[in-house]
């Protein structure tokens, strides 16, 4: 009969086991630019009834009008998930970061991009930088916003854009497009 480890033990053996095959996770975890969009999408099950959430209280909807009562909604729900990052790739879907309240920061990044989508804003896009930081940038009556990912901050008009003037974007993208900022 097996003796049963405590904790502090099994978490050591995870580790190993992560570290000793975390190249081979990358390679199974890596997605392709259409794969990735495809997660930005408006229409999946569960950002419909995320949106419907949101929506509880306000109707009929109108973008013109509620968007960025909601997209602030958004915002706070993505802000209630921690933060975490990996020294491998590994994605998480919306329902595990949903159940687990925690997730990457381009994961927690696709989620708001998917959340204002379905919220009908046409511009909204997931924007990495070159050192591969996440944010979301949408536009609403006229102003630009800039969402981090990892801190939670949202910026208005100019100092939405001063994020990428120490570190530049790098691409950019939502269910719609595919932006490449960086030179061949």
């Amino acid at each position: 009969m097996a003796d049963e480890l405590d904790p502090a033990t099994k978490l050591d053996i995870y580790k190993l086991v992560i570290s000793r095959y975390k190249d081979l996770i990358t390679e199974k975890e890596s997605r392709s630019i259409s794969e990735i969009r495809q997660q930005v999408s408006p229409y999946s099950d569960f950002i419909r009834k995320m949106r419907e959430v949101m929506l509880n209280d306000i109707v009929p909807y109108d973008p013109k009008t509620h968007f960025f009562t909601v997209a602030q909604r958004a915002m706070a729900y993505v802000r209630q998930i921690r933060t975490c990052e990996f020294s491998f790739t590994f994605w998480m879907t919306f329902r595990e970061m949903d159940e687990l309240k925690v997730g990457t920061s381009m994961d927690k990044a696709i989620l708001l991009a998917a959340l204002l989508r379905s919220l009908e804003s046409e511009d909204a896009k997931v924007m990495v930088t070159k050192s591969g930081k996440a944010f979301v940038r949408f536009a609403w009556s006229g102003s630009s916003y800039m969402f981090s990912a990892e801190s939670g901050s949202l910026l208005a008009g100019d100092d939405a854009m001063k994020v990428f003037s120490d570190d530049p974007a790098a691409y950019s993208f939502n269910d719609l497009i595919y932006e490449n900022y960086e030179e061949s």
